[in-house]
């Protein structure tokens, strides 16, 4: 790999085209084959034991399953029984165990297979007993740290999903400068198929506002506006909106709290702890980083520099795009949309702020000209975004006419000489309200999930976190690179793969109590 990706024809392109050409090296893309047939014989070993287990409780259920079907009578269950009496009753427990089994099947998309590989069960779904299965109450407990915008897809996902107890935490607040809400960087989202499973429909409406679309001309000379698989979206704005939604479904949110230095999580156990806790997650503790097997490079990181654009638009509608120039280090990549949120706004203010809080701190001993620089610029930007805000409406106008927005223009770059001039170009215009640095270290977490089967190591950090479980996603496993490829996405599908798990463990936990109580 690093030979291919030293030549000068692949350090010209940009990081999905140099993907194309890696995938295709026969090692890699037997590598990947390899992983791929072992995770199947890994699935095919559950699909096995699920069987077997499908098997004992139809055994002692088949009367009521076909009295759920309608095809015999039975006063104690019908199509849209809830079998709250199957504690009285060891086939109606049965037909529960059964039915719990298929449901974690169809969670994991697995059901259509399992089928086709264990025939014997077919007949129950010939006549869809198992598309007509009710929903069941899911007695786990789950407690996510961390609601950027993994954490909060995840606390929604779980209670809409019915999880019955939900509890989030972040030390940050909710809202205002370095709050949780308060991320103005803008991210090219492929996750809404996601976020449609695990948001109610006003969050996921907002989610997908901004779909980027594609304009492709045909050899007869016409066009046509295509839908990209694609959304722009700002974080702050959808870690608000993801967090709405969870609120709407009653999950128990706490800002401005840090369950690990009060002790909380060991005091108050669950069933599973969630870390969406970023990259400096393993070395909360020493323990953590050992059981996530982290690998890293000390020797390798990446330095960017990003920054921010606004101006009133010319655009009417939610228009989006993205700019990228390609080229080894001599890459930036930008997003652009036009936007009419006065919200989106008065998030770069709290940043401003916020960033000139950072600054005068750091220039207590410097000298005189150095803090009138800063003040200076401070002002200009303040004055900007103060301004952009009186022309969209007053204080509480939440959006503004349809007719009037502005561009939002977020780029990314390596930090050198060639990437620093375009920074300096888009100052000379004007627009640039914020601009900074930042340095990404290249980690993999090879684990993401620790449980009793782990080492002395892992079963006290269950101890410790008061957990059953523990499992990390986003920034914890893998850092986003500078291009902010694919950071936002993989943190929602590692949300998304919470939620499975949660289900799943919700329904053996009912399986198990109706066992012990039978």
């Amino acid at each position: 790999i690093s030979k291919k990706l030293a030549q000068p024809e692949i350090r010209c392109l940009n990081n999905r085209a140099v993907q194309a050409k890696i995938w295709q090296i026969p090692q890699v893309s037997s590598m990947m084959t390899d992983l791929r047939q072992q995770e199947e014989v890994i699935r095919q070993e559950i699909m096995h034991k699920m069987s077997y287990l499908v098997s004992q409780f139809h055994e002692h259920s088949v009367d009521v399953t076909l009295a759920r079907a309608g095809i015999v009578a039975d006063d104690r269950v019908h199509a849209g029984s809830s079998l709250d009496s199957k504690a009285d009753f060891f086939d109606l427990f049965c037909l529960d165990a059964k039915e719990r089994m298929y449901l974690i099947l169809k969670e994991y998309d697995w059901i259509k297979d399992f089928f086709r590989f264990n025939p014997q069960h077919f007949f129950e779904n010939s006549f869809q007993f198992v598309d007509r299965i009710p929903k069941k109450p899911l007695p786990v407990k789950v407690k996510v740290i961390g609601l950027g915008i993994g954490g909060s897809l995840a606390v929604s996902g779980l209670r809409k999903n019915g999880i019955e107890n939900v509890i989030g935490y972040d030390k940050r607040e909710r809202d205002g400068p370095r709050s949780v809400t308060s991320r103005f960087q803008n991210a090219s989202w492929r996750a809404y198929e996601i976020a449609e499973k695990m948001l109610d429909e006003e969050a996921f409406d907002r989610m997908r506002e901004f779909q980027q679309r594609v304009n492709v001309t045909f050899d007869d000379g016409t066009s046509k506006v295509m839908t990209s698989d694609r959304v722009q979206i700002i974080l702050g704005g959808a870690i608000a909106s993801a967090l709405d939604s969870a609120l709407r479904y009653g999950a128990d949110l706490r800002f401005g709290c840090d369950p690990i230095k009060s002790s909380e999580l060991h005091e108050d156990s669950a069933d599973i702890v969630a870390f969406f806790s970023g990259a400096g997650t393993s070395q909360i503790f020493p323990a953590l980083g050992e059981e996530l097997k982290m690998y890293s490079w000390d020797n390798l990181s990446s330095k960017a520099i990003l920054w921010l654009e606004i101006k009133m638009s010319e655009k009417v509608d939610a228009y989006t795009a993205r700019n990228v120039e390609v080229g080894a280090e001599k890459w930036h990549f930008t997003i652009e949309s036009a936007r009419n949120t006065k919200d989106d706004v008065v998030r770069i203010r709290h940043n401003i702020i916020a960033k000139h809080h950072w600054n005068t701190k750091l220039l207590e001993t410097a000298d005189d000209n150095e803090k009138e620089a800063e003040e200076l610029r401070f002002n200009a930007q303040l004055s900007k975004i103060d301004g952009l805000l009186d022309t969209i409406g007053g204080e509480h106008k939440r959006e503004i006419e349809e007719e009037t927005r502005f561009d939002y223009i977020f780029s990314n770059a390596p930090d050198n000489e060639h990437n620093r001039a375009k920074l300096d170009a888009a100052k000379d215009r004007g627009d640039v309200v914020i601009d900074g640095k930042y340095q990404v270290d290249v980690k993999l977490a090879s684990r993401s999930m620790i449980d009793s089967s782990n080492s002395d190591n892992g079963k006290c950090l269950l101890e410790k976190f008061g957990a059953g479980v523990i499992v990390t996603g986003g920034d914890a496993c893998v850092p986003p690179n500078p291009m902010a490829a694919y950071g936002a996405t993989l943190a929602c599908e590692a949300a998304a793969m919470l939620v499975q798990l949660a289900v799943a463990h919700g329904h053996i936990n009912a399986i198990i109590e109706g066992l012990e109580i039978a």
